[in-house]
């Protein structure tokens, strides 16, 4: 899973970050609202809370989501929305 810092460095993250229109559609999509519902299921309900203090448990929620056949079909929708 690339890091953080990989993700910014990104060329089409760092152009996507930049468009405020384009991160206002896709936080909106439904493939994200799936996506962090299930991550707010995988955390116990209280996603926020858990990245800000348990950043190793929203990291083994993101690896079984990817692992996941449906929340795989998510992440590489949402991806296709980013371009």
């Amino acid at each position: 899973m690339p890091s953080l810092d990989q993700f910014l460095k990104d060329e089409q993250a760092s152009n996507l970050l930049k468009d405020s229109a384009k991160l206002e559609q896709l936080r909106n999509a439904p493939e994200t609202q799936a996506i962090f519902s299930m991550l707010s299921e995988s955390t116990g309900g209280n996603l926020e809370r858990t990245a800000q203090d348990d950043p190793a448990q929203l990291i083994s929620a993101i690896r079984k989501l990817m692992q996941n056949p449906e929340g795989a079909a998510l992440l590489h929708r949402m991806k296709e929305k980013m371009k």
